[in-house]
């Protein structure tokens, strides 16, 4: 049996009818005829729970019905269900043909009926039907042609929205429409309202305009990354309590409400290929919202819509990232050309520009290895629709800020930078207050909104990309995101960009260090290792052994000529910083003026004769030692500069606007007693307390004398090479001389004794030019003559002199005639040896 055909099967029917008889003859007539009998309603509220349930093709209705609600009433119901209908009446009065005239029924049948007259009509009515219904499809058909034809070449929202709306208000007229577009995916959020003028033409509203009324403080959360409300999830027509119920609940609905005059609203889902909310929204003025027939033809409407939408997105993907190439290979473009920071960043914020509208973008260092704050933040902003560098510290400020505040400033922003984040509105207004040159920029740039993402090399941030707008609500987070993907360009580009900064600063550094050792090299020092074997000597060896391993201070003490600086080496060389440089400057070398540009460096221009930077031995020692030799020489005023230098670790250059952190182990060496220093006010007690951490005494040669031998051959293997004569040792007369002299000079003495010794030797064996004796005054009592085989203490022979020289100086020690200028020995180093030797000073007559 074949299949009945869809234009051949009859049509369901209900029966609206309070007389039983009449409803059962009806339902008699159309069963006999082949037609579907869904139910028999006696009331419009049966009837509709009916429909309900099943739905008819075709309802017969009468018009007079024994209900509060009549016919016509259920009549204008049917007609927002899409239900034909045909009217059953017994007479019909004028008045009620009109009324019945305006719910356009598809017939009227008149009481009593012939069979005839009721399948004619009702084959009418399947008629009448079937050609509207073709008609409403070839109009949908149209509406969907030209809505296709007039979004299908737009590739803008805006121009996307207002095309649909003026279709949509051919067919169905509203006062506004909303697109909603949420997408969790992209973190991000479109919303666009358009309402309509008194002209039938169409006015953008911006949804900070429309609810900037709303008491719920909206606007000082985040309406960049989600919906104001979840409107947006709602299906349907609402009206009236519906309506009302709805502006309770949603901030977008009350507001259109209340600024826009809405009485009902419909919403509309699009049904779009990737994760989204997006709704379509229109709003009426009038309190009845839209038919059904309405909005089912909004709904056809809205797949084609979504189809639009859809490539329109997928036109924005492609353009995005076409925009991202293009501003990646700016970025590539400009760091290859080597200009400086502000030029390369004017062009990369020309080609940011066009993808992301800004009037501010900013880079700033926050890998910590600028040497001062200064450089560390550069920016550039629009000018005129152009991008050129912006000083920010030219800015007007009401209360001026020290070079130091302002580098806290950026020590501070620097800080904040280290993670990705986005601040509008309110939220940049309130972080801005907290610090300095957010603050100015909001000011005087009026600057609004705010977005920055750290650039990485390697896993660790070296800098920040800044950008910011006027505009309260310029960027969102998915703005942020195509951020982060030019970041990693940028992070390309920087890396090349550092890496040249830090092969200089090696470059500069290792010429510094190069032309510090070669003037090293051309000093002579006393000896290449400590030579000793003495109690003494071996205390030396163990305090070095055990202080080297550390960062502690040292302050080394000892006479002049003792080998302070070797011993200053040795705990360099054990030390964990042997790997680097131990730099040394001479205090006594060097005038005031001149040791604080040794020490701290100075930058061009900063004094005259300042015609290039230079940098200081704490920046050249940094990571290693600085050996401050003759440390009791310096000048009181540049004690308390050395001291800051050691306590904060941080030193800033003569001119320089910042400072500068250094890690410097410090080892001092002085010939002077510093605690007397300190009690006549020549030398800062706190410094003292600061360098003594660990002392170490370097004894005179005449308190070791069994190093002298060990030393003398030593030495004497040296002054062979340097000279080219082959000395092969010392005679015993010589090394009886050695052991037996006082050394006033020290191992420096010594080695100068035995160099002059060689120069003049004519044997292998050296010997002495001349015997050595301690300088006395010519005018000093004759001594008895002794045995020329006898051999006095070493202790006698000193006393014996030192007293000499009381007696011609008058018992006065330091001065011009005094008996330390006698002896040619320095005060202090006199009053140690009597002091050692219990010889009282005299009075002075």
């Amino acid at each position: 049996m074949l299949p009945v055909p869809e234009s051949a099967r009859l049509p369901s029917l209900l029966i609206v009818e309070d007389e039983f008889l009449i409803a059962n003859d009806l339902r008699r007539i159309l069963t006999k005829a082949g037609y579907q009998i869904v139910g028999i309603a006696k009331s419009v509220e049966e009837a509709k729970q009916q429909v309900s349930q099943q739905r008819p093709d075709i309802v017969l209705l009468d018009i007079f019905l024994a209900d509060q609600e009549t016919g016509i009433d259920l009549a204008h119901w049917l007609n927002k269900q899409a239900i034909p209908f045909v009217f059953l009446s017994a007479n019909l009065t004028d008045s009620l043909l009109e009324a019945a005239k305006v719910t356009q029924p598809y017939g009227f049948l008149t009481k009593p009926f012939r069979e005839k007259d009721v399948l004619s009509t009702l084959e009418i009515a399947r008629y009448r039907n079937a050609h509207s219904e073709e008609a409403r499809l070839r109009q949908q058909q149209s509406i969907q042609i030209a809505v296709n034809n007039a979004s299908i070449n737009i590739q803008d929202r805006e121009q996307f929205c207002l095309a649909i709306a003026e279709q949509i208000n051919r067919v169905v007229p509203f006062s506004s429409l909303t697109l909603r577009m949420d997408l969790p995916d992209e973190s991000s959020f479109y919303w666009m309202m358009l309402e309509k003028t008194a002209d039938t033409t169409f006015r953008r509203i911006n949804l900070v305009t429309l609810l900037q009324q709303e008491p719920n403080g909206f606007l000082a959360e985040k309406p960049d990354s989600g919906p104001p409300d979840r409107l947006g999830e709602e299906i349907g027509v609402f009206s009236g309590n519906a309506f009302e119920q709805l502006c309770q609940t949603y901030v977008t609905a009350r507001a259109c409400r209340n600024r826009l005059g809405a009485r009902s609203l419909a919403l509309f889902p699009v049904p779009l290929k990737r994760n989204a909310v997006t709704t379509i929204m229109l709003t009426r003025s009038e309190p009845e919202g839209l038919t059904a027939v309405e909005f089912q033809t909004i709904c056809l409407l809205c797949p084609q819509i979504a189809l639009t939408l859809d490539n329109l997105l997928a036109y924005e993907e492609l353009e995005t990232r076409r925009q991202v190439k293009a501003i990646e290979l700016a970025i590539a473009n400009a760091f290859r050309n080597e200009i400086g920071m502000s030029a390369i960043l004017t062009q990369v914020a020309r080609a940011i520009n066009e993808l992301l509208p800004i009037d501010l973008l900013a880079l700033c260092r926050i890998d910590g290895q600028q040497p001062s704050g200064a450089d560390m933040l550069t920016t550039v902003h629009k000018v005129n629709g152009l991008f050129e560098p912006l000083n920010a510290q030219s800015l007007p400020l009401q209360v001026a800020i020290s070079p130091a505040g302002w580098d806290a400033a950026l020590t501070g922003l620097r800080t904040s930078l280290m993670t990705p984040a986005l601040q509008v509105s309110a939220q940049f207004t309130d972080q801005a207050t907290d610090n300095i040159i957010i603050e100015l920029y909001r000011k005087h740039l009026d600057v609004q909104s705010f977005m920055y993402v750290p650039v990485f090399i390697g896993k660790l941030p070296a800098a920040t990309l800044i950008l910011a707008s006027k505009a309260s609500y310029a960027f969102t987070y998915h703005d942020l995101r195509t951020l982060q993907e030019i970041s990693v360009q940028m992070a390309l580009a920087l890396e090349n960009v550092f890496a040249f900064e830090r092969i200089k600063l090696l470059s500069e550094r290792l010429e510094q260090e190069k032309t510090y050792l070669v003037e090293e090299i051309k000093r002579s020092h006393n000896l290449g290792e400590i030579i000793g074997e003495s109690p003494a000597m071996q205390a030396i060896f163990s305090d070095v052994a055990q202080v080297a391993h550390t960062d502690a201070t040292v302050l080394i003490m000892g006479e002049t000529g003792t080998g302070k600086e070797l011993v200053a080496r040795a705990v360099h060389t054990l030390s964990a910083r042997k790997t680097r440089s131990i730099v040394k400057i001479n205090c006594a070398a060097l005038p005031g003026q001149l040791i604080e540009s040794e020490l701290f460096g100075h930058e061009r221009g900063s004094f005259t004769g300042a015609t290039e930077k230079r940098i200081g031995k704490f920046e050249l020692a940094s990571g290693g030692t600085l050996f401050l030799d003759e440390i009791g020489e310096l000048p009181i005023e540049l004690q308390a500069k050395l001291l800051r230098a050691i306590q904060e670790k941080e030193i800033e250059r003569i001119g320089g606007k910042g400072t500068i952190c250094v890690d410097v182990r410090i080892i001092a060496a002085t010939n002077r007693n510093l605690e007397e220093e300190v009690a006549n006010g020549r030398f800062r007690s706190d410094l003292y307390y600061r360098l003594n951490v660990f002392p170490i005494v370097v004894p005179p040669l005449r308190e070791r004398i069994v190093d002298i031998q060990p030393l003398a051959l030593h030495i004497l293997k040296r002054i062979t090479k340097k000279l080219g004569k082959p000395l092969t040792g010392i005679s015993n007369d010589t090394m009886h001389q050695l052991r037996t002299y006082a050394w006033p000079g020290n191992v420096r003495e010594l080695e100068h004794v035995l160099e002059r010794a060689a120069i003049l030797s004519r044997s292998t064996t050296l010997t002495l030019a001349e015997p050595l004796r301690t300088l006395v005054p010519t005018e000093a009592p004759a001594r008895q003559p002794q045995h020329p085989d006898s051999v006095q203490p070493i202790d006698d022979t000193m006393r014996a002199a030192i007293l000499a020289a009381l007696s011609q100086s008058g018992g006065r020690i330091r001065g011009h005639g005094g008996a330390a200028e006698l002896l040619n020995l320095k005060p202090t180093t006199l009053e140690a040896r009597m002091k050692k030797l219990n010889i009282s000073k005299p009075p002075v007559d």
